[in-house]
């Protein structure tokens, strides 16, 4: 493979918007490695299955009421599909629906090292615009793949302990760029424009940490993915912005929001690609969580029975013990998926974990606040790295079980196999488009065969084919 031939330009860096610019405008299908590109798809359809399931997250009703309310931008056409529904929106209305969707049952991908959600953003943004142009799948793919890398290089420059000591919250921050860039590819933008969408969707960027543990957090990625398809729209029209949105001392995102390296955002781009280190959740739940039920699920494992388990202490670093502390009992879903008090209580009790797992009933079970209650311990220990769990399970009859978990299932350090990937899509868009999913798996496992994706995502729809209206 060569390397895009945006990237062959002299020895000193241009500035970052440019060359983030160039990059995204000169990117071609051919230009993204195997790997690379085996990811996106992999990103790509799991975004679109978290959404399908996103339907049964409690907060989802009163997000799609207020979506609905929106109109959108002029110029993309009249409707556009909001994923799992036989109903159309206008544009804005349908990415502000879709990326909340993605995300509502919390188990969309994550950028660990700057604990960053990206295709919530990305992948709507792109879906609206290539849906109203009647995009080909390989168009959809590319426009993906850069602007999940642009956002992803961004993050990589970024001063993350900084950035979140001033308690940003990065899907919000960063998303918006790579919306704007996927959806400003889509629209045809040149170097010139494409920047001025990115510089747009820095305008926009915005989210702190104030929100946690409240859903609002979610809502950050939903509105990063209508902030860049804005931009990208605003831009297409000749709406004017900032060339360097990045770099400028007074306000640019390096500057204000925390110190960067633009360096290493440059760095390689277009060899080196740095969404491949995008994890997968396989489980609804937080992503320090996933490393408990990758502890507690292995597929090799078998875990003590319920009734003979006396103790489970779980042992995490300091700063997830800090942020997750307070919902041990938890008072709705999101904080249920939040804890590990819970998660560990139901899957033991369940042998499993779903959204199906926090509802109402499941959380006020006398059986399992009684098990959290009485049995199990969740410790701040400095010995256990991060991204890791230790779960130390003790029984009645004086056993001693000690699991650690470096890694969760899903990241780079652990990738997940392909089936299980696909295994989670089929349960999370079965129960609402029902025989529809395998086709849509299909179809989306091959993107570069997909002709137009507006008829693509039809299939998204719960009356195509035998779904669940709920």
């Amino acid at each position: 493979m060569t390397a895009p031939s945006p990237q062959a330009g002299p020895a000193t860096e241009p500035p970052l918007a440019a060359g983030l610019a160039r990059f995204a405008c000169g990117l071609r299908a051919a230009d993204i490695t195997a790997a690379a590109a085996r990811h996106v798809t992999t990103l790509t359809l799991d975004a679109i299955g978290c959404a399908l399931a996103g339907w049964d997250a409690e907060e989802t009703p009163s997000v799609l009421a207020a979506a609905r309310r929106l109109g959108g931008p002029p110029g993309l056409g009249d409707t556009t599909t909001i994923i799992g529904d036989d109903s159309a929106a206008p544009p804005l209305t349908a990415v502000l629906a879709n990326a909340y969707l993605s995300t509502a049952i919390t188990a969309c991908d994550v950028y660990i090292p700057s604990h960053c959600h990206l295709t919530p953003e990305v992948v709507p943004a792109a879906l609206a615009v290539a849906e109203a142009e009647h995009a080909s799948g390989t168009a959809l793919h590319t426009a993906i793949t850069a602007g999940l890398e642009v956002a992803s290089r961004l993050l990589r420059a970024i001063d993350y302990a900084e950035f979140r000591r001033r308690g940003w919250h990065s899907p919000g921050v960063i998303g918006p760029v790579g919306a704007a860039t996927a959806a400003g590819l889509l629209l045809g933008l040149d170097e010139a424009r494409l920047r001025t969408a990115m510089s747009l969707a820095v305008s926009q960027a915005a989210g702190t940490f104030a929100s946690w543990p409240t859903t609002a957090v979610k809502f950050h990625q939903a509105r990063g993915a209508a902030a860049g398809l804005l931009a990208a729209v605003l831009a297409r029209e000749g709406f004017e912005a900032s060339a360097e949105p990045f770099e400028t001392p007074d306000g640019g995102l390096l500057h204000a929001y925390a110190p960067g390296q633009p360096g290493l955002a440059l760095k390689d781009l277009g060899l080196d690609w740095e969404l491949e280190q995008i994890s997968v959740r396989l489980w609804p739940g937080a992503t320090p969580v996933q490393a408990l039920l990758t502890a507690l699920l292995a597929e090799d494992r078998e875990l003590p029975a319920a009734p003979d388990i006396s103790a489970v202490e779980i042992r995490v670093p300091p700063p997830v013990y800090a942020a997750h502390r307070g919902v041990a009992q938890p008072a709705g879903t999101f904080e249920a998926l939040l804890s590990f008090h819970y998660t560990a209580a139901e899957t033991i009790l369940h042998g499993r974990f779903g959204i199906d797992l926090t509802t109402p009933e499941h959380r006020t079970d006398p059986e399992l606040t009684a098990f959290i209650a009485q049995r199990v311990s969740f410790l701040p220990d400095d010995s256990v790295p991060r991204g890791a769990v230790e779960v130390t399970i003790r029984t009645r009859d004086g056993g001693t079980r000690v699991l650690r978990q470096d890694h969760a299932l899903g990241t780079p350090q652990y990738p997940a196999p392909e089936r299980r990937v696909h295994a989670k899509f089929v349960n999370y868009a079965t129960p609402r488009i029902g025989d529809a999913a395998a086709d849509l798996l299909g179809r989306l496992t091959h993107l570069d065969e997909v002709p137009d994706v507006a008829e693509l995502l039809k299939l998204t729809r719960p009356g195509a084919r035998g779904g669940d209206t709920r």
